[in-house]
């Protein structure tokens, strides 16, 4: 008989269906004859180190933990929030998930740890932490937006790591070039560099550039720039000195006239972004993150702008060996922008990120807060920090090789202060006008115009919903106080009612008399 190409593609889809439900058949069965309690938790960083760090920390956890199996569940970010939330509806959410604390209906799906984190993590028994509150054993007492959801007054997420930028720089290609593969260390010898390697790429006819960048990445660049041209600005809008602005009061104070980027101080780092603008690989703000990796491990550019989660990754794809540095700000004595800076600049203090929320209604929570409790250890956190190249969380854990060179600078001046990134829509209003710093027909004047015409507006409306989201709160988590209060047993009702705290009625107020002032940006 004549075997057709129909008949043996129809014969290996029969195998591979027989083999599916074999395996499907096999997991099912070992699942429910396992005596283990089974959790999954989900995140979505695919980076190939923070996988393969998670799978070491759930290995060792479960060699101490034998009746518990922990399933890491990695999801790509670009699909990552409707598939979490499509899960957490249908009753089906992990045990564990990856959140951010501006995405919606924490309170509903998620649970605080308020009294977990008050006790002493168990698994820092004989290490220097033992005996000291879990919350305590974080790098910022999750105290992060992350860790305290500031309009629910209470703790949901466990933070585990923390990220900071850096310039990464190929080098052997570095030595190539200059003799030496030692990096700048002033603004002034940057800038050199920069001009060196762009000729020396036209003398030899080399596709390079001195440094790469997307526009992913740039904010990170021009946030940090116009942080530290700022800070005597900051200083001076820090009226309550409380070292620190945030960015709402950086918006609120921008409506109220008290900064532009038409301020000196701000004028001056436009201009220093417009100088090393013209650096980059051409048409940067257009290109995704990807291609500027690509360029680099390709080594059409020398040096890259990278977060610490892009560059844990790089030593798995560079051929060559690479190294890090901090972007080499203008200092006092810096002849253009040596007026408007206050040395040395800090990155402030360490602020840990990537929080993992408790579903409300998983059915196994003292196993899935024992995990979390191990994975911040100081065993644990030092399991995953060596392995994914990030920073750790846990006080005392330090990173080593490439990592070490994206620890946080926590001494110098800084206020927090990015005067970029103020409000959501307004950030995106200033990133869409990037362009128009690099571009022939461009400039810093441009950008100012173009901020003048159409930043306030953007901030108000921002406003508006920020407003209008904490009357909510308030209506929602007042009622809800009342109901339980009214509802409870007369010999079991609290003395006092759980309203919100008084901080988020003020902003109400705060923000509706911002709102009132007259519109700077109309004629």
């Amino acid at each position: 008989m004549k075997v057709s190409g129909k008949m043996v593609g129809g014969a290996l889809m029969v195998v591979a269906y027989v083999v599916s439900a074999l395996l499907v058949f096999n997991r099912s069965t070992a699942e429910a004859r396992s005596d283990r309690v089974t959790i999954r938790f989900s995140q979505w960083q695919l980076e190939g180190t923070v996988r393969k760090a998670f799978d070491a920390v759930i290995a060792r956890y479960e060699q101490l933990n034998p009746k518990v199996h922990v399933v890491q569940l990695a999801i790509p970010d670009t699909v990552y929030l409707p598939w979490v939330q499509t899960q957490m509806v249908g009753g089906t959410g992990p045990d564990i998930a990856e959140y951010v604390w501006i995405w919606p209906d924490i309170a509903r799906r998620f649970q605080p740890l308020d009294d977990d984190i008050a006790k002493p993590n168990p698994y820092n028994k004989g290490t220097p932490l033992e005996g000291v509150a879990w919350r305590e054993t974080n790098i910022d007492g999750m105290s992060n937006d992350d860790s305290f959801i500031k309009s629910l007054s209470h703790y949901y997420g466990i933070t585990v790591t923390s990220h900071v930028s850096r310039i990464v720089y190929n080098r052997a290609l570095l030595r190539e070039i200059t003799g030496s593969d030692r990096p700048p260390r002033t603004y002034r010898e940057f800038i050199a560099l920069c001009t060196r390697i762009r000729e020396y790429a036209r003398t030899h006819g080399r596709n390079l550039s001195p440094l790469g960048c997307s526009q992913d990445t740039a904010p990170f660049f021009s946030y940090c720039i116009m942080g530290a041209m700022g800070v005597k600005l900051a200083e001076q809008l820090d009226y309550r000195h409380r070292l620190q602005i945030y960015q709402l009061q950086l918006a609120s104070q921008y409506l109220r006239g008290e900064w532009s980027f038409e301020t000196a101080a701000l004028e001056a780092g436009l201009r220093q972004l417009g100088e090393i603008g013209g650096f980059m690989t051409p048409g940067f703000v257009q290109r995704k993150r990807h291609t500027a990796i690509t360029d680099f491990v390709a080594q059409r550019t020398v040096m890259i702008v990278a977060p610490s989660w892009d560059a844990s990754s790089l030593p798995l794809i560079a051929s060559f060996e690479i190294g890090a540095f901090n972007f080499p700000y203008p200092r006092e004595d810096d002849p253009v922008y040596g007026p408007f800076v206050k040395s040395p600049f800090g990155e402030g203090p360490r602020l840990s990120v990537m929080g993992l929320y408790l579903n409300r209604l998983t059915p196994h929570r003292a196993e899935a807060i024992d995990f979390l409790q191990f994975l911040t250890s100081v065993e644990g956190s030092g399991i995953f920090t060596r392995i994914s190249n990030w920073q750790p969380a846990t006080v005392g854990v330090k990173a080593e090789g490439l990592a070490a060179q994206f620890t946080q600078a926590t001494e110098g001046y800084t206020w927090g202060a990015t005067y970029f990134g103020i409000t959501i829509d307004a950030d995106k209003f200033i990133q869409s006008q990037y362009y128009t710093l690099w571009n022939p027909n461009g400039g810093v004047r441009a950008f100012q115009d173009q901020m003048k015409a159409g930043l306030a507006v953007r901030i108000r409306d921002d406003l508006r919903r920020e407003s209008a989201s904490a009357v909510h709160n308030v209506q929602r988590e007042d009622c809800l106080a009342a109901a339980a209060y009214f509802e409870a047993k007369p010999g079991r009702r609290p003395e006092k009612l759980p309203l919100v705290t008084i901080s988020n009625e003020v902003r109400i107020y705060q923000f509706g008399q911002i709102l009132a002032l007259p519109d700077r940006s109309i004629p």
